[in-house]
């Protein structure tokens, strides 16, 4: 389970994230859905140690992130995998060495050949061919990189996965792609899913629970039902602002 308990942020002089209190439930698919710039990546890097709070804690299966030795925060790092916006690939790298590099450090060595199944394991769950291995992230498509990132994210199978903007800057068709393979890869492989993203259809897609996020605080929370026929005006207003996002009941 995850803990965040009265988070405070500010960056460059401004204040990002102001007192955000959320918990992720086990098994779970959470959506942190809001507006661009509202400090929902922010959040996300907090949970892996890559931010410290200015103020609150965040607590991963019961240890504190922030108060954790440098032994503690891999050990911590080492359950949760993470799908940053611009799949964050090694360019030098095959597909193949970015997929082992999803693996615990030194597990590979001397196990190439179970390693080799992994990937490939790993491959058939993202629909990509086994000869994808040998080729490098600027051979493949944007949203072919985006699944050789999920792909990596998987074949540990680690405990958490945290996807930062899965769909941004892929066409109809890709995110579509993405979203529905996201959801296949929650199902199949049994890890609490964070989705971070200001696509409100991605948003619907995916989750189980959604909280919105904007002006540094949780303005809302519930299910995709509960939330698409709320009252809240911060949740109207966003999800108004969305094209044939906001029509109660679609």
């Amino acid at each position: 389970m995850i803990e965040i308990i009265g988070v405070h942020k500010t960056l460059g002089g401004r204040p990002v994230l102001e007192g955000v209190d959320l918990d992720v439930r086990e098994g779970e698919t959470l959506v942190i859905m809001g507006p661009s710039g509202t400090g929902k990546s922010v959040l996300l890097k907090h949970i892996v140690g890559l931010f410290d709070p200015d103020a609150g804690d965040i607590i991963v299966d019961g240890i504190s992130v922030p108060s954790s030795s440098r032994e503690e925060i891999a050990a911590i790092r080492a359950k949760i995998a993470y799908v940053f916006q611009n799949s964050a690939l090694f360019d030098s790298m095959t597909v193949r060495g970015n997929l082992l590099m999803g693996l615990p450090p030194g597990s590979y060595q001397n196990r190439m050949a179970e390693c080799e199944e992994l990937a490939r394991t790993a491959l058939n769950y993202v629909n990509l061919a086994p000869d994808v291995l040998a080729l490098y992230p600027a051979e493949l498509s944007g949203g072919m990189q985006r699944r050789v990132a999920i792909a990596r994210a998987i074949i540990g199978k680690h405990r958490y996965v945290l996807y930062d903007e899965p769909t941004t800057g892929l066409d109809p068709v890709n995110a579509t792609r993405i979203n529905r393979l996201i959801a296949h890869v929650s199902r199949e492989v049994d890890a609490t899913s964070i989705v971070v993203t200001h696509d409100v259809t991605s948003a619907f897609f995916l989750a189980d629970r959604i909280v919105l996020l904007s002006e540094g605080v949780i303005q809302a929370e519930g299910t995709p039902e509960e939330l698409r026929v709320t009252d809240n005006p911060a949740v109207r207003e966003f999800l108004d602002a969305a094209p044939g996002a906001g029509v109660r009941g679609a």
